[in-house]
C-alpha cells in the first residue's frame, strides 16, 4: 500500500519530511502528486492508496475546496497547512469523542498509528448531559484495550457541538503531533454559512488534521 502527498503550491521540504517519515513508520510507499485529480476515489483505487496528505495554503477557499474534492473518500486524509509549524514524529495524537455512534470507527485507526508508530493516545471526550459520548468513548478505550494499547481520557469543557474546536485550540496543552476528527456527516446551513467544524480545525489547528469520513456500514465497529 501506499502514502500520497498531493500539493498544487510549493511545498516546504520540512512538510515532505514529515510525510516520508510517516511513511517509513507505516511501512508504506510515498508517492508525490503536484497537482490535484478529478477523481480522487479513482486515483487511490488505481495507484493502491490508503492515506492521503493535503498540503495547501491555510485560506478558506482552498481548505473547503479540498474538503469537497474528499468528501467521499473511503480512507483517511490528512490535512497539511502552510501555517503548521507543529511537524514531528507521532508521539501524542488527540481525537476528540462526541455522542455519534460512528466515533466508534475511530478505534481502528488509533490501534494502526499507536502500534506503528508507537503513539500515546489521548481522547477528548465531549461533556455532555447524555451518556453517549461516555459510551462510545469506552468502545474505544475496550477496542485499544484489546491490542494492549493505553489511552488517556480528559473531560472535554464543551459538548459533542464544540468539543472539535476545542481539540484545534487546545492541542498544545498535550503537545499533540496530529488530531484525529471524523468529518460531518452532512453540510447544514451553518456550515455553509460559517463554515464547517472541520475547516474550522483545520485552519487554526498547528498540527496536521487526520480526518475519516462517517460510513454507516462501520458506525458499529466495536459493537
Amino acid at each position: 500500500m501506499k502514502i500520497a502527498l498531493i500539493h498544487e503550491t510549493d511545498i516546504a521540504a520540512e512538510y515532505i519530511d514529515f510525510v516520508a517519515t510517516f511513511t517509513e513508520q507505516t511501512n508504506r510507499e510515498l508517492l508525490i502528486v503536484d497537482h490535484a485529480e478529478d477523481d480522487m476515489e479513482q486515483f487511490c483505487e488505481e495507484n493502491g492508496i490508503d492515506i492521503i496528505f493535503i498540503y495547501c495554503r491555510n485560506n478558506r477557499k482552498e481548505v473547503q475546496t479540498w474538503l469537497n474534492r474528499c468528501r467521499d473518500l473511503r480512507l483517511p486524509y490528512v490535512f497539511l497547512t502552510d501555517t503548521m509549524k507543529h511537524l514531528r514524529p507521532l508521539k501524542t495524537v488527540l481525537t476528540p469523542v462526541t455522542m455519534l455512534e460512528e466515533e466508534v470507527y475511530k478505534a481502528e485507526i488509533l490501534t494502526h498509528l499507536s502500534r506503528f508508530t508507537g503513539a500515546n493516545i489521548v481522547l477528548l471526550r465531549a461533556n455532555d448531559y447524555g451518556s453517549r459520548a461516555e459510551q462510545n468513548k469506552n468502545k474505544i478505550v475496550t477496542a485499544l484495550e484489546k491490542q494492549d494499547i493505553t489511552s488517556a481520557t480528559v473531560v472535554a469543557k464543551k459538548d459533542s457541538f464544540a468539543v472539535a474546536k476545542e481539540a484545534a485550540e487546545r492541542q498544545q496543552e498535550w503537545q499533540t503531533d496530529l488530531l484525529l476528527l471524523t468529518a460531518s456527516r452532512e453540510y447544514g446551513l451553518d456550515d455553509i454559512l460559517f463554515g464547517s467544524t472541520e475547516r474550522y480545525v483545520v485552519r487554526h489547528s498547528k498540527c496536521p488534521v487526520m480526518l475519516l469520513n462517517p460510513r454507516g456500514d462501520l458506525f458499529s465497529l466495536c459493537d
